[in-house]
C-alpha cells in the first residue's frame, strides 16, 4: 500500500474520532456547561483537523476549519462569554466539516458554505460605540498643556498627593489628560522549548509547524531547527522526522500551561520546556509631548524647591530635550539562576501525564481483529474436540493429559474473553448522538421534548453498534413527530407540556436490549388500521388483536402522516429499522397504550462470534442455550405441574406461576423424549419460562455460526454452531422458541450436517 495513502487514510479515522469529540463538548456546552476544558477540547479537534488537512493539501478543508477555529478562540480567550456562544451555528459548522472530510474523502468537490463562513466570522465582532463628540488626535494637541499635566502628576508624587483623576475632555476637542501613559508591567518568564520529536511524526500526520503554531505568535522571540540529524540523502526516508527545534518564548504563561499546548500533537518525550529566568513584560509607553528649554528650566527650579518625596524614589529634573525621548524604567534584574537549579520542566503533572497515557493507542484495522476471532472460534471447537477424544481414552491416560486439557480450556477462555474486550466498545459513542438530533427536532416541529438516556457505558460488539445509528435515528424521529404531543396537547391531556424520551440500554439474557420509550399520545391503532386496510395490507374484514396491529407500524409503505415531511410520511423508516435489526441477528417489538405512550424494543446478540452455552439434549437432538438466560435448573419429579383450561402446562416456581414448555414438541425434536429436567430461563421482557429436556449434557463456549447465511432461517433459533464430535446443534432464542410455541405449528426437524 502506498504509505501515503496509507497516512491519509489514518487521518481520515482520526477526523473521524476528532468530529465525534466535538460534537460532544458543543453539545456539553450548549446544554451548559462552563467547564473551560470542554471549550479547549472543541478547539483542539478542529485545530487538528485542520493541522492534518494541511499536509494532504485539503484546501476547502483547511479554509473552513480555520474559520471554526478563530470562532472558538473566541471562546475560549474569553472575547465571547459561553452565554452568547451561538452553539446551534458551531454544531452545524460541525456537520460542515464532516461533510469536507467525507468529500476529501472520496476526492469530491466539497460545497462551499458560505452562508456559515459569514456567520462565523461574525463570532467576535464587537459592536461600535457611539460618541457625543470625537477626541482630537494626540498630535494637535498643544504642547503646553500635555507638559503641564505631567508637571502636574509630578508635582502630585511628590507632594505624596494621589493623582488626581483625568478630567473629562471639553467640548473644543482639547484633551487635557497627559500623554505620557505609565508603563504597562506583567511578570513574565524566558523559557527554552526543545522539540526533539519521534521519527513517526510525519506518519501521526502532525507537521512541526502545527506544534509550533500552537503557541503564542507574539510571544516567540525566535525558532531554531537543527538538521544534524538528517541521515545523507542516499539513507533518507521521506516519512521520518529527522529535524529538533528549539523555541524561545517571553511569555506570562505558566509551564504547566505551556505544557498542556502539546497535549494532541506531541508525546511526553517529545518536548522539554526549560524556565530560563523571571522577567517583567511591558509595553511601550506613548512619547512624550516635547518641552521648550525655557519651561523646562523653570519647571525644574520648581521641582527642586519642593524636594523628595518622603515615599516616592527622587525624580530626576526635566531636562530640555532636542528632540521626542522615550524614557523607559528600567526593569528590576532577575535574580541569577544557577544552571544547576534550573527547572527543566516536563509535562510530569499528574493530570497532563493521565490525558496523554488514555491518548495512547494502536488502531487496527476491524477485518484484523475478526479474523483473529475466527481463528480464536477455531480453537474453541478445536479444543472441544480434544476434550471429546481424551474422554475415550482409558482412565490412566486420561488422568495423565486431564490436567493439560484443562490448562488449555482456561488458556482458551482467557484468549476469547480478551479478543472479545477489544471488539466490545460501549453504545455512548452511539447514544451521545441523540440529544442533538432531539433538540434540533425539537425546533422544527414546535415541541418541548426532554431526552433521557440510560446506560450508556453497556458494552456490545464493535460491528453491532455501528449498525445501530440508522435504527435507532429513525425511532427517535417516530417518536418526537408522532408520539410526543404539542404541549397545548399535553396541557389539554393532562400532562406536563415537556414530553420525555427514554433510551435506555441494559443486558438481559444474553443479549443487548435497548428501549425507546416516549410519554405521548402512542399508536393511534384505528387509524394505523384503516391505513392498511386502504393499501391492501390486512383484509378488508380481517379482525386482529391490539398487538398486531402495533406491529403494522413496521410494514413497507405505511405511514399515518398527514402530508410527507423531511421527518416523516413515506413510511420507510420502520421498515429500514426492522430490516436492519434482523440483519443482526434481533428482533424489534412495540408496545403502545393509548394516551400513555409507545415503547420499542431491539433485542440484539451481544456478539456474532463466540458465546458461553449450556448444552442440552431432547430425543436424539442437542441444542445450545446461552448460559446468560438460565436462572436455574431442577428436575420435573421435583415440580409440582399444572394444566390451565386450554392445555397449557405451568409450574410454581418460587412463589410464582411459570409458563412450561416442551423443547421436543415446540422444535420437532427426533426421537423418544422424556423430558425429566427443567430448565428456567429469563425472558427478554424480563419474564421467566421453564423449559423441559432429557438431559444436560454439560457447559462449554461455542462458536456462533449464522444460520441465515450458511442453511436457512430456523424459527425458535438464533444461530448454529459446531460441538466437539463435529455435529452441529442449534443456539436456542429463548423469545423466538416461544413465539413458534404460542403459534401452535410444530416445528420440522432441520436437518443440519457439516458441509463434506
Amino acid at each position: 500500500m502506498d504509505p501515503l495513502a496509507e497516512l491519509k487514510q489514518t487521518f481520515f479515522q482520526e477526523c473521524d474520532e476528532l468530529l465525534g469529540a466535538l460534537e460532544q463538548k458543543l453539545q456539553l456546552l450548549d446544554e451548559g456547561s462552563t467547564d473551560p476544558e470542554d471549550v479547549n477540547a472543541a478547539f483542539r479537534a478542529i485545530h487538528s483537523i485542520k493541522g492534518g488537512a494541511g499536509a494532504f493539501g485539503c484546501t476547502e478543508l483547511v479554509g473552513f476549519a480555520h474559520v471554526f477555529e478563530a470562532a472558538l478562540d473566541h471562546l475560549r480567550s474569553g472575547r465571547v462569554a459561553l452565554g452568547d456562544a451561538p452553539f446551534s451555528l458551531f454544531l452545524r459548522c460541525s456537520d460542515a466539516v464532516s461533510d469536507l472530510v467525507n468529500a476529501a474523502r472520496n476526492d469530491e468537490i466539497a460545497p462551499v458554505r458560505s452562508d456559515l463562513l459569514a456567520a462565523l466570522e461574525q463570532v467576535g465582532q464587537a459592536k461600535p460605540v457611539p460618541s457625543a463628540a470625537p477626541a482630537a488626535p494626540a498630535s494637535e494637541a498643544p504642547p503646553g498643556i500635555a507638559a503641564l499635566g505631567n508637571l502636574l502628576a509630578m508635582v502630585d508624587s511628590k507632594m505624596g498627593a494621589p493623582a488626581p483623576a483625568a478630567p473629562p475632555k471639553d467640548d473644543d476637542g482639547w484633551d487635557d489628560e497627559p500623554v505620557v501613559a505609565a508603563p504597562v508591567r506583567r511578570l513574565g518568564y524566558d523559557v527554552r522549548i526543545k522539540i526533539t520529536p519521534e521519527a513517526d511524526l510525519f506518519r501521526r500526520v502532525i507537521e512541526p509547524r502545527v506544534a509550533i503554531g500552537i503557541l503564542p505568535a507574539e510571544e516567540i522571540v525566535s525558532v531554531a531547527c537543527d538538521l544534524s540529524h538528517v541521515p545523507p540523502l542516499e539513507a533518507l526516508d521521506v516519512t521520518d522526522c529527522h529535524m529538533r527545534f528549539e523555541v524561545m518564548l517571553r511569555t506570562a504563561l505558566s509551564a504547566e500551561e505551556i505544557v498542556s499546548k502539546f497535549d494532541f500533537t506531541l508525546a511526553n518525550e517529545e518536548f522539554e520546556v526549560e524556565v530560563l529566568a523571571d522577567a517583567e513584560v511591558e509595553t511601550a509607553p506613548a512619547a512624550p509631548a516635547e518641552v521648550p528649554q525655557s519651561v523646562a528650566a523653570d519647571l525644574s527650579a520648581i521641582l527642586a524647591r519642593l524636594g523628595p518625596s518622603a515615599d516616592a524614589a527622587p525624580q530626576p529634573d526635566i531636562h530640555p530635550v532636542a528632540a521626542p525621548v522615550v524614557p523607559v524604567a528600567a526593569a528590576p534584574a532577575a535574580p541569577a539562576t544557577p544552571a544547576a537549579s534550573r527547572a527543566a520542566i516536563r509535562p510530569a503533572a499528574n493530570d497532563v501525564a493521565a490525558r496523554q497515557r488514555q491518548a495512547v493507542s494502536v488502531r487496527v484495522d476491524l477485518d484484523r481483529i475478526d479474523r483473529l476471532m475466527n481463528l480464536v472460534g477455531e480453537i474453541v471447537i478445536t479444543q472441544s474436540m480434544l476434550v471429546e477424544c481424551v474422554r475415550s481414552l482409558p482412565y490412566d491416560v486420561y488422568a495423565k493429559t486431564a490436567e493439560g486439557i484443562l490448562t488449555l480450556s482456561r488458556q482458551t477462555r482467557e484468549l476469547q474473553d480478551h479478543v472479545m474486550a477489544v471488539r466490545a466498545q460501549p453504545v455512548k459513542a452511539v447514544f451521545q448522538r441523540m440529544p442533538r438530533l432531539v433538540r434540533e427536532l425539537a425546533q422544527t416541529l414546535g415541541k418541548e421534548v426532554k431526552l433521557v438516556l440510560e446506560g450508556e457505558n453497556t458494552e456490545v460488539d464493535k460491528t453491532i453498534i455501528e449498525e445501530l445509528a440508522d435504527p435507532l435515528t429513525h425511532m427517535i424521529r417516530n417518536s418526537m413527530d408522532h408520539g410526543v404531543e404539542t404541549p397545548d396537547e399535553r396541557i389539554a391531556a393532562g400532562k406536563h407540556p415537556e414530553g420525555t424520551i427514554r433510551l435506555i440500554a441494559e443486558h438481559r439474557a444474553g443479549r443487548i436490549v435497548i428501549s425507546v420509550t416516549d410519554d405521548g399520545r402512542g399508536i393511534g391503532r384505528d387509524r394505523l388500521l384503516a391505513k392498511a386496510k386502504s393499501r391492501g395490507l390486512v383484509g378488508a374484514d380481517e379482525k386482529l388483536a391490539p398487538e398486531e396491529i402495533d406491529q403494522l407500524i413496521f410494514a413497507a409503505g405505511l405511514s399515518t402522516a398527514d402530508a410527507v415531511s423531511d421527518i416523516s410520511g413515506r413510511g420507510v423508516g420502520m421498515d429500514v429499522v426492522r430490516r436492519n435489526v434482523e440483519s443482526l441477528g434481533g428482533r424489534i417489538s412495540v408496545d403502545s397504550e393509548p394516551g400513555r405512550g409507545c415503547k420499542f424494543t431491539l433485542a440484539l446478540p451481544l456478539t456474532l462470534a463466540v458465546l458461553e452455552g449450556m448444552v442440552i439434549r431432547c430425543g436424539d437432538d442437542r441444542y445450545v442455550i446461552p448460559i446468560a438466560s438460565v436462572i436455574e435448573t431442577q428436575h420435573l419429579a421435583n415440580t409440582p405441574i399444572e394444566h390451565l383450561t386450554f392445555g397449557q402446562e405451568v409450574l410454581r416456581w418460587r412463589g410464582e406461576i411459570t409458563p412450561l414448555h416442551r423443547l421436543g414438541a415446540v422444535m420437532g425434536s427426533a426421537g423418544t423424549r422424556d423430558e425429566n429436567i427443567i430448565i428456567i430461563a429469563e425472558t427478554e421482557r424480563g419474564g421467566n419460562v421453564g423449559i423441559a429436556v432429557d438431559e444436560i449434557v454439560g457447559q462449554q463456549q461455542v462458536v456462533v455460526k449464522s444460520l441465515e447465511s450458511n442453511y436457512g432461517t430456523v424459527n425458535g433459533a438464533s444461530a448454529a454452531t459446531i460441538l466437539g464430535d463435529g455435529l452441529v446443534a442449534l443456539i436456542l432464542d429463548v423469545d423466538s422458541m416461544l413465539r413458534v410455541a404460542a403459534s401452535g405449528v410444530r416445528q420440522p426437524v432441520p436437518e443440519l450436517k457439516l458441509a463434506g
